[in-house]
C-alpha cells in the first residue's frame, strides 16, 4: 500500500504532467491534441483501460470536443454525458466495465464537460477519487485556455474560407462556376466526402441539386432523402442520414436572403461535426448566399442586355432593309440566334384573308417544308393564335425535339406568328428563352406591322398622290391615315360638258386616246399643287386637297389647280382643233369643309377617298358649271381670305342638297397686294 508521501509525490507528478501538457498549447496549436494527451496521461496515471474527456459549447450542450484514450467516440460521449451530472467523482451506471469513475468539469458553476475513467482490474480507491478531483481542477483551466485558442483558430478558419469565397466571387459571376467553387471550398474546409449544393429554380421555386460530390455513392432515394430534409431548415444543423448509411454524418445550412429561401448546402463525412463546424458553415453561408444573389442579378442584367442588343439590331434592320422579305429573313435570323434555335419561321396572314396563314420566311427551307415539320409548325402556330399568348413544348414530337411560338400582336390585332423548333440546348426552350422572346417580339410585330401598312399605303396611294408625296408619307410611317378620320379639306370635281353626245360622235379608239390625254394632264396639275387623285369616273376627275397630307391652304391650292386645269384644257382644245379633233369644254366644282377621309372598300379592291356632305356639294357644283367655269362653295370662298376674284351667283338650289347654296364663280386670283391678275 502506498504511503502518504508516495501519494503526495504521485499527485504532484500528475499536476506537473497536466501543467506541461497545457503548456504545449500555443495560440496556433490544436486543443484537440492537448486534450487527447491529457486523456492519455489520466489513463496511464490511473492504470485505467480507457479515459474520455468531452467538452460542451459555452451556450449549449452541443459537443465541442471529444478526446479519448482507449474508448470509441460514441462511448465517450455517452459516458461523459452521465459524468456531467456528477459534482464529485462517482461511479457510473454502466456494465461494460467492472469499475467506472466520472466527474463533471465545472468552473464558477458553469459546466464545461465531463471526465470518465474505466477499468476491470480493481475498484477506484479514495486516494484516486481525490486525485481525479484535483485533476479536474487543473483541466478546467485548460478548457478556458483551449477555448481562447479555439476561438482564434475558428476565426482564422472562417476568415480563410471567407477569403476563398471572396476571391471566387471576384473571379466569376457565373452560377455554375460559383457552385463548383463552393463545393471545392466546403470539401477542403470540412475534410468531407460528400457535398451537395441545392438551389431553387428561378421560375418554379423547386429545390434542385445543382452540384454534388459523392464518395459514398449514394443512390437516388438517399439523395432525395437528403434534399427533402435540407429544404426546410432555417439554421445550420445536423440532419438524419439516409437508411443504410448509418456511418454518414450530415451537416446542412440554408441559403436565405431577405427572408427568401434560395437553397441549401449539405456536407457529409464519417466524423461528427463540432460546434465550430456549425459556426464555420454559418459564416460561409452569409458569403455564399450573397454571391448567389449577385450571380442571379448579374445573370438577369446580362439577359436584359442581350434583349436590348437584339432589339437594337432589329431596329437597325428595320431602318436599313427596304425589301419586306429581306427584312423578315434578317429579323428571323436575329430571333433564332437570341433563343438558340435550329429552325425558325414567321407566318403572316395573307393579304385580305384573316383566316389563312402564309409561311413568309424560314431559316432551314429543306427541313421546314418536310411533312414532319409542316404539321408541327401549323399546329403550334394555330395554338399561339387561338390562345393569344406564347406556347411551348419540350417534349419530343418526331423529328421535332422542342417548340415555341408567339403571336405577333399590335393594337390587339394578330398579324401573324413567330415560331422556332429544336433548341440547341438539351433542356429545350426554357423560361429565359421565353422571356427574351416575349420582349423581342414586341418590337418585331411593330416592325412587321409598319412594313405591312407601308405596303398597303404604297398599293393604295401610288396612283393617287405624287411619288414624292408618297415617299414622304411612307417615311412618316403614319399608318393611321388609312383608317379613316374627320378632316377639313377641299374636294375638286372636273368633267367634260356634253361628253355623252361627244362619245357617240367619235370612234372608240379616238375617245380612249383623247380621254387618256385629258385625264393625264388634269392629274398632273392636281399632283403639282399637292392634291390627291381620288378617282376617275368616266371623263370626270376628282381631286382631294388637305388629305392624306394636312394643308392649311387646301382651298387656295384647289382653286389654283382649277384655274391651271382650265388653262391647260383650253390649250388642249386648241391643239386638238388644229389636228381636226374635238375636246368638249370642262366645268369645275370645288367645295370645302369637314369630311371623312380614309381607305374604303374590300381588301380585294379598296381606294383612298372622302365621304361627306361637302363631297356631294362639290359634285353638284361641277354638274351645274358651264364649260370653262369654276364654281366654288361659300365655305371655299370664305377660306380664301380675299385671295380670289369671284362673282357671286346667288343662292342656287342643287339636287340632293336640302337648302339653297350660295355659289361663286372664280374669275381669277389676286396677287400679294390684293390686285386681280
Amino acid at each position: 500500500m502506498p504511503t502518504d508521501q508516495q501519494d503526495t509525490a504521485r499527485v504532484l507528478q500528475l499536476v506537473l504532467a497536466l501543467d506541461q501538457a497545457r503548456d504545449t498549447l500555443h495560440d496556433d496549436g490544436d486543443p484537440q491534441a492537448m486534450f487527447e494527451k491529457i486523456a492519455g496521461l489520466l489513463k496511464q496515471d490511473f492504470e485505467a483501460e480507457g479515459c474520455a474527456i468531452v467538452l460542451v459549447a459555452e451556450t449549449s450542450d452541443d459537443i465541442e470536443c471529444v478526446a479519448s484514450a482507449g474508448l470509441p467516440d460514441a462511448v465517450c460521449t455517452q459516458l461523459c454525458r452521465q459524468a456531467m451530472e456528477l459534482s464529485t467523482p462517482a461511479p457510473l451506471a454502466d456494465t461494460r466495465w467492472a469499475y467506472t469513475l466520472g466527474v463533471q468539469i465545472i468552473l464558477d458553476e458553469f459546466p464545461l464537460g465531463g471526465i470518465v475513467l474505466v477499468r476491470d482490474s480493481r475498484p477506484f480507491s479514495p486516494e484516486e477519487i481525490a486525485r481525479l478531483s484535483l485533476a479536474e481542477s487543473q483541466i478546467d483551466s485548460a478548457v478556458i485556455q483551449a477555448r481562447t485558442v479555439w476561438k482564434l483558430n475558428q476565426r482564422n478558419r472562417e476568415l480563410e474560407a471567407i477569403f476563398e469565397i471572396d476571391r471566387l466571387r471576384d473571379r466569376t459571376a457565373n452560377e455554375g462556376e460559383l457552385i463548383s467553387g463552393f463545393t471545392t471550398i466546403l470539401l477542403h474546409q470540412y475534410h468531407a466526402e460528400l457535398c451537395l449544393v441545392l438551389l431553387t429554380h428561378v421560375d418554379s421555386g423547386e429545390m434542385i441539386v445543382r452540384g454534388v460530390v459523392d464518395k459514398f455513392d449514394l443512390n437516388s432515394p438517399a439523395l432525395e432523402h437528403i434534399r427533402r430534409h435540407a429544404t426546410d431548415i432555417s439554421i445550420p444543423q445536423v440532419i438524419p442520414a439516409p437508411d443504410g448509411f448509418n456511418d454518414l454524418k450530415l451537416l446542412a445550412a440554408p441559403f436565405i436572403v431577405a427572408g427568401a429561401r434560395l437553397g441549401a448546402v449539405v456536407v457529409g463525412r464519417q466524423q461528427p461535426f463540432s460546434i465550430g463546424d456549425h459556426r464555420l458553415l454559418h459564416a460561409l453561408m452569409s458569403q455564399m448566399d450573397s454571391a448567389i444573389v449577385f450571380s442571379r442579378i448579374y445573370h438577369q442584367l446580362s439577359l436584359r442586355k442581350r434583349e436590348l442588343e437584339t432589339i437594337y439590331r432589329i431596329d437597325r434592320i428595320r431602318d436599313r432593309e427596304k425589301d419586306f422579305d429581306a427584312l423578315l429573313q434578317a429579323v428571323l435570323n436575329e430571333l433564332c440566334e437570341a433563343i438558340s434555335s435550329e429552325i425558325g419561321f414567321i407566318m403572316l396572314y395573307k393579304t385580305g384573308d384573316k383566316e389563312e396563314l402564309e409561311l413568309r420566311s424560314a431559316t432551314v427551307d429543306g427541313q421546314i417544308t418536310a411533312p414532319g415539320y409542316q404539321e408541327v409548325i401549323h399546329r403550334i402556330a394555330r395554338q399561339a393564335i387561338e390562345r393569344g399568348e406564347l406556347v411551348f413544348s419540350n417534349q419530343a414530337d418526331g423529328p421535332v425535339r422542342s417548340t415555341v411560338a408567339v403571336p405577333l400582336i399590335l393594337n390587339e390585332r394578330i398579324i401573324g406568328v413567330f415560331g422556332a423548333l429544336n433548341s440547341t440546348r438539351a433542356r429545350g426552350f426554357d423560361a429565359e428563352d421565353r422571356r427574351i422572346l416575349a420582349a423581342i417580339t414586341s418590337q418585331v410585330d411593330t416592325a412587321i406591322f409598319e412594313r405591312l401598312e407601308q405596303r398597303r399605303m404604297r398599293t393604295l396611294l401610288s396612283r393617287s398622290v405624287d411619288p414624292k408625296v408618297l415617299e414622304h408619307l411612307l417615311q412618316r410611317a403614319d399608318t393611321n391615315l388609312l383608317d379613316g378620320e374627320r378632316v377639313v379639306l377641299s374636294v375638286l370635281f372636273a368633267d367634260l360638258r356634253g361628253s355623252t353626245e361627244w362619245a357617240e360622235r367619235i370612234e372608240p379608239e379616238e375617245l380612249v386616246k383623247t380621254l387618256n390625254i385629258f385625264l393625264g394632264r388634269m392629274t398632273d396639275v392636281i399632283f403639282k399643287h399637292g392634291g390627291t387623285l381620288d378617282k376617275f369616273v368616266g371623263d370626270e376627275v376628282i381631286g382631294l386637297f388637305g388629305t392624306p397630307i394636312h394643308m392649311e391652304d387646301h382651298a387656295f391650292r384647289a382653286v389654283q389647280a382649277a384655274i391651271e386645269m382650265q388653262a391647260i384644257h383650253q390649250e388642249l382644245q386648241r391643239v386638238m382643233a388644229a389636228q381636226g379633233r374635238e375636246l368638249p369644254f370642262m366645268g369645275v366644282g370645288i367645295s370645302s369643309g369637314e369630311a371623312i377621309a380614309g381607305e374604303f372598300g374590300h381588301p380585294v379592291r379598296s381606294e383612298f377617298t372622302a365621304l361627306g356632305r361637302i363631297v356631294n356639294l362639290g359634285a353638284r357644283l361641277c354638274s351645274i358649271a358651264e364649260g370653262g367655269q369654276t364654281l366654288i362653295s361659300q365655305n371655299t370662298y370664305q377660306m380664301l381670305d380675299n385671295l380670289v376674284v369671284a362673282e357671286e351667283l346667288g343662292a342656287v338650289s342643287l339636287k340632293g342638297i336640302h337648302q339653297p347654296s350660295r355659289v361663286f364663280r372664280v374669275l381669277g386670283l389676286k396677287n400679294a397686294q390684293g390686285v386681280p391678275h
